[in-house]
């Protein structure tokens, strides 16, 4: 049987090298990639199409959500494992919301994390059992969808509002997004528009409410 192919992203080297080492036991799956960066995710998995990808919903740059968000549509064949520290219900509904079919725990263990992902390969659903019982409580309280606003923004916006929230200035952005300080200026007007907010620290504060980026970035 043809192993399944996996792509690793976490900004975590020791988690990646864990779980790599873990799936390497198995003749069932075969490690094609790991990497730390959201971006570079997306390159491999665009370019390699893997079976499966275990990802981190927050990486600098490009976040692990945005990653898989435009991952879905050019990948449709791929199953999506989110491996998060964060056990708040908006962002397990985030993870969801944007493409991904399961939800584990950092701190569940590689028994649970075997589990998940066997269960995603036979296309099913995975929660963390630890955080399982906070999804439905929130379903049952009718919560609206997690981090809502982030959709009034263009996927460059969102982008462009984590690079700023995490500290990159104009020019860096430019540089990493290979447009002009013009360009990213722009976007920087739209955005404050859009929100109806002036200056880096109401942004900032945009982008941490509505989890595009995180206090640990």
């Amino acid at each position: 049987m043809t192993p399944v192919t996996v792509l690793l992203a976490d900004e975590q080297a020791l988690l990646r090298e864990g779980v790599a080492s873990l799936l390497a036991g198995s003749s069932r799956y075969e490690v094609i990639g790991s990497t730390a960066d959201g971006r570079e995710c997306m390159r491999t998995a665009l370019r390699c199409q893997p079976g499966l990808i275990v990802f981190d919903c927050a990486m600098r740059g490009l976040s692990g959500l945005e990653a898989i968000r435009r991952i879905v549509p050019r990948c449709p064949r791929t199953r999506l494992l989110c491996l998060s520290t964060y056990e708040d219900t908006r962002w397990v509904r985030a993870a969801f919301d944007a493409g991904a079919h399961g939800y584990v725990l950092k701190r569940d263990g590689f028994g649970v994390l075997l589990e998940a992902i066997d269960r995603v390969m036979r296309s099913r659903y995975f929660v963390s059992p630890d955080i399982a019982h906070l999804l439905v409580g929130g379903a049952r309280r009718h919560d609206g969808p997690a981090f809502a606003q982030c959709g009034r923004l263009s996927t460059r916006e969102r982008e462009i509002t984590q690079l700023y929230a995490e500290g990159f200035s104009a020019r860096a952005i430019a540089e990493r997004l290979h447009v002009s300080v013009k360009t990213v200026g722009t976007h920087r007007e739209h955005i404050m528009a859009k929100l109806g907010i002036n200056g880096i620290a109401q942004l900032t504060r945009y982008a941490l409410r509505e989890g595009l980026t995180t206090l640990d970035q």
